[in-house]
């Protein structure tokens, strides 16, 4: 069983998985452009299953590549502009608030530190060093729609008659904050100093390692401490468990932002193009985000019934009615690990909730092994696959071991009558 950085795939290291190659795509702050996306649709349809796939820290992945395509598909990927530094390949993830920018009770817009960021771990030679799964957070302020626990993360807050970054390290905050002008810079010694560390403590040059350990934590904290100011420790981070889907309005007057629901995460290379031709018409601002969805915004109002038709032709929908809202899986059968066929017990749970309004705080993982990838932190109900059936947990809790796959969609459809029976009870 492969994991770990070893298997944490890029353009140029793609990894071989049960379907074939696997290759995943940077996206800093899931920004992306109509023309990109529109790329990556061709190149979807021309070399690999023909579904592009959104991750948790909003980027991207195509699956079941043939080693005959996989140079064509690089240099396509390259010529898209996904590739600024062949050494930074896989040092990708810089996670922000996807609708920076569009509004969404953000306080500060975060696109700019983002941009600044990634353009300046590409040109540092030193940042290739990272592990694949180093994780920066730039955080706009107001509501969060991440999970994760990132390596190094900055929440702005307003402070006075101003602002100021706070800074977190392996999810944990520090007790310190960094002035706005100082915030990439104290991220990226940040980071300089993680690698640091990795050598002088024989640890991995991970802030969520090192901030487990109290030696490294005060190193790390002495090397910034000349970005480091005094800072509120209260957190009024608001994150956000519904996840968004539908029409949501912008800061500008009549425009809007549109949220189609991505079933499991994942489109196929038809609907892709379909989203990127839109946001070219309608002069869109594309975003994949953190629950591997995507958002187009800054749509005129006016164009909101013919975007939804078009959409709607390509099976996407700006509503929860399809049974895939809260519905999380990961590869399945294109990977080794997999005991179970999770994607297609996933859409028959789908077809079972599909026609009703999905729920307040519910969610669902199916997941093929006990790795569970793709896993959603703080999901309602997990199934885990086995080699006799799924383990299957409520709440975390383990309710039953191998059970069949029918009885335990059952106890998920229960679990979600329960959440119903509560939300219609307030």
């Amino acid at each position: 069983m492969r994991v770990g950085e070893n298997f944490c795939p890029g353009i140029l290291h793609a990894v071989q998985a049960k379907d074939g190659l696997l290759t995943r795509i940077r996206v800093p702050g899931g920004m992306i452009v109509p023309s990109q996306l529109s790329a990556i649709a061709e190149l979807s349809a021309a070399f690999s299953d023909g579904h592009v796939e959104i991750t948790s820290r909003s980027n991207l992945q195509m699956r079941a590549i043939q080693k005959q395509n996989l140079s064509y598909l690089a240099r396509g990927l390259d010529s898209a502009g996904f590739l600024p530094s062949p050494n930074h390949d896989r040092v990708r993830n810089v996670v922000t608030n996807p609708f920076a920018g569009l509004g969404f009770d953000e306080i500060l817009d975060s696109r700019p530190f983002v941009r600044e960021l990634d353009c300046r771990i590409t040109r540092d030679p030193e940042m290739a060093g990272l592990p694949p799964k180093f994780s920066f957070a730039i955080d706009s302020g107001g509501s969060w729609f991440s999970h994760e626990n990132d390596d190094l993360a900055l929440r702005v807050i307003a402070v006075d008659d101003s602002h100021l970054f706070r800074l977190a390290i392996g999810g944990i905050f520090s007790g310190f904050g960094v002035t706005i002008d100082k915030a990439v810079d104290c991220l990226l010694e940040a980071a300089q100093v993680c690698l640091q560390i990795s050598k002088k403590f024989d640890a991995p040059a991970r802030a969520r390692k090192i901030a487990s350990m109290p030696q490294a934590m005060s190193y790390l904290l002495s090397e910034l401490s000349h970005f480091l100011v005094d800072c509120p420790s209260s957190n009024d981070c608001k994150f956000v468990d519904e996840l968004p889907v539908g029409v949501y309005l912008t800061k500008q007057p009549g425009f809007v932002n549109l949220v189609p629901l991505v079933p499991l995460g994942r489109l196929t290379s038809a609907q892709t193009q379909c989203i990127a031709s839109i946001a070219t018409e309608w002069d869109g601002d594309l975003r994949l985000a953190p629950w591997r969805g995507i958002i187009i915004g800054s749509i005129p109002e006016c164009a909101i019934r013919q975007v939804a038709a078009r959409l709607q032709v390509v099976g996407l929908r700006l509503d929860n009615r399809s049974g895939y809202g809260g519905v999380f899986v990961c590869a399945g059968t294109g990977c080794d690990a997999s005991l179970a066929d999770v994607r297609n017990d996933a859409s028959l749970l789908a077809r079972l909730l599909s026609g009703h309004s999905g729920k307040p705080g519910w969610t669902v993982n199916i997941s093929g092994c006990e790795k569970q990838c793709a896993m959603r932190n703080g999901a309602t109900a997990e199934l885990i696959a086995t080699l006799s059936g799924y383990d299957l947990r409520i709440d975390g809790r383990l309710i039953a071991s191998n059970c069949s796959r029918e009885s335990a969609i059952d106890a998920v459809l229960a679990s979600r009558s329960e959440i119903r029976s509560e939300v219609s009870s307030r």
